[in-house]
């Protein structure tokens, strides 16, 4: 499947890594431990469509840190756990569409006072060709 995550919407494509930690979706906010919440910077992505047509879209940042909740969204005003950003045909030609992501990270003392994390994101999708 190619259907993934990049930096640029134009080819070629600036792919995040998957898996392997060399390109991450990163974002960055300084915590005091003040209390509430902060959220990262938003980073904004695109979702590349490359040779076939995909449907059943599902984009949603794996939350596997305690105290950091990666939020997406299609819009960068609806922040939710996963988004549905719609079907792509990209038998023909590329498709690229828009996603935003940022964290919101607990500022009670839960996670270290810093200000780097980096997203995981599961693409689920069918491909048809």
């Amino acid at each position: 499947m190619s259907l993934k995550l990049s930096s640029t919407n134009t080819s070629p494509y600036d792919y995040y890594s998957e898996g392997d930690g060399s390109a991450p979706i990163s974002a960055s906010v300084t915590l005091d431990n003040n209390g509430g919440t902060k959220d990262t910077n938003v980073v904004t992505s695109y979702l590349v469509g490359t040779d076939y047509n995909y449907t059943g879209i599902t984009v949603e940042p794996v939350n596997e840190e305690t105290g950091i909740d990666w939020k997406v969204s299609l819009d960068n005003s609806t922040w939710d756990d996963s988004i549905d950003p719609g079907d792509m045909d990209a038998s023909s030609d590329d498709v690229v569409t828009t996603i935003y992501l940022k964290a919101v990270i607990a500022n009670d003392g839960t996670v270290s006072t810093g200000n780097y994390v980096a997203a995981d994101v599961k693409v689920t999708a069918t491909e048809n060709p």
